[in-house]
């Protein structure tokens, strides 16, 4: 347990957390990878170059600074991240590693002596966060081992079919090279895709959705031509060939309990999770609504699996939009709209909004649409996202 000076010393350091963390993660990020190169394997690096991942770290601080003597209220949040730790095999001896390089980081960038007791607060803090990750985490790993076909880390998959779903998406179908049924997994989790990419000495990982309800045999993603790893795939992976391949992780789920309207509500390659999605609204009876925006070239994708969607479904309605179509109207089942999904479009669609909503796509289209919905009423803990490009807690706010 922290005492209270510690608690108040956190809490006093906020201020300089906001104003200065991103770059006190950005030079931790730099001294940590440069004496424990290893760690590129785990790390998605377009978002280590970018930003995001600074970004994501940062806020995460941040928000354990204001929180330091209620940290169960972060719960949902730790379990999120700890997804995202499993996915990409964090190991518990990791922690002391990053503790280290983050103190010292504290040390480097905030000018802090090694007896200071801000210093110090914050060396017991991340002990206790610390464990409260490793504890979390080392249950899911257990869960997944333990699952009929679970695996620990990453095992290898064929390529069984590729398939070219518009100019930009690319669907890869990737069965377990020694053929053993898969686990079952929720619609709209994720996986974790090792590739060993020529003149790249540590494995490149990607974290792709789920583009489907669960199947025992195969996983598929969609991948849109964006980034170096989706890149590599589109281009040099074919057929036959094997990538490395995580158990599936994430929270973006339907809840189980919940028999109100649901709206999925997606823009780009935010789509992917949907399709599970809506396939299980569909199967479990419940009435939803998909709103889904994305480039000319690229809405109609997955028009014809829309369909057979619609035609099982109780009650489903799902809109195709781009301001470039030539006219809104409706196929045999699938709406089109010619239109952004802007306010009074959302308004039109929802009503009174009764129900809870799905959203995902960048970080830019999750917080426009949260900013719309809650003018029009919708209570925060009906809002879900999922956001895409490296998305983190200071970019994306519900609340």
């Amino acid at each position: 347990m922290l005492s209270k000076d510690q608690m108040n010393a956190i809490k006093q350091s906020a201020p300089l957390l906001k104003a200065e963390g991103t770059k006190l993660v950005t030079v931790f990020y730099q001294n940590m990878i440069r004496q424990h190169p290893e760690l590129l394997n785990q790390f998605n690096k377009t978002n280590l170059m970018n930003g995001s991942q600074p970004e994501a770290l940062a806020a995460t601080l941040y928000q354990a600074a204001l929180h330091i003597d209620r940290l169960e209220e972060l719960l949902p949040a730790v379990k999120q991240i700890a997804h995202k730790h499993v996915s990409v095999m964090v190991k518990k001896e990791q922690y002391p590693i990053v503790g280290y390089h983050l103190i010292e980081a504290m040390k480097e960038v905030f000018g802090l002596r090694e007896e200071n007791a801000t210093l110090l607060a914050w060396k017991a803090a991340y002990d206790i966060i610390a464990n409260i990750f490793m504890t979390i985490e080392a249950e899911m790993m257990d869960e997944n081992v333990k699952q009929t076909g679970g695996w620990a880390d990453v095992k290898p998959f064929v390529i069984k079919k590729k398939k070219q779903e518009s100019p930009s998406l690319i669907s890869f179908y990737l069965v377990p090279e020694d053929e053993s049924e898969l686990p079952m997994y929720k619609a709209g989790q994720y996986i974790t895709v090792q590739a060993d990419m020529p003149g790249e000495a540590y494995m490149c990982s990607r974290q792709y959705s789920l583009s489907d309800e669960h199947h025992p045999s195969y996983y598929r993603i969609t991948v849109k031509r964006d980034g170096h790893v989706s890149t590599f795939l589109h281009d040099e992976m074919e057929e036959g060939d094997v990538l490395q391949v995580s158990m599936p992780q994430g929270m973006f789920c339907l809840q189980d309990d919940i028999k109100e309207p649901v709206y999925f509500i997606s823009a780009g390659s935010g789509v992917t999770p949907m399709i599970g999605l809506v396939k299980t609204a569909a199967q479990n009876s419940q009435t939803f609504t998909m709103i889904h925006a994305d480039r000319l070239e690229d809405v109609n994708a997955f028009e014809n699996e829309f369909e057979r969607v619609l035609a099982s479904a109780s009650y489903g309605r799902i809109i195709l939009c781009n301001e470039q179509f030539a006219q809104s109207g409706k196929g045999e089942l699938v709406e089109k709209a010619a239109s952004r999904i802007d306010r009074p479009f959302l308004q039109s669609v929802i009503g009174e909004g009764k129900g809870q909503f799905y959203l995902c796509g960048s970080p830019v289209f999750t917080q426009e649409i949260i900013h719309h919905l809650k003018e029009l009423g919708i209570p925060a803990h009906h809002i879900h996202f999922e956001a895409f490009g490296g998305q983190s807690t200071k970019e994306i706010e519900v609340v």
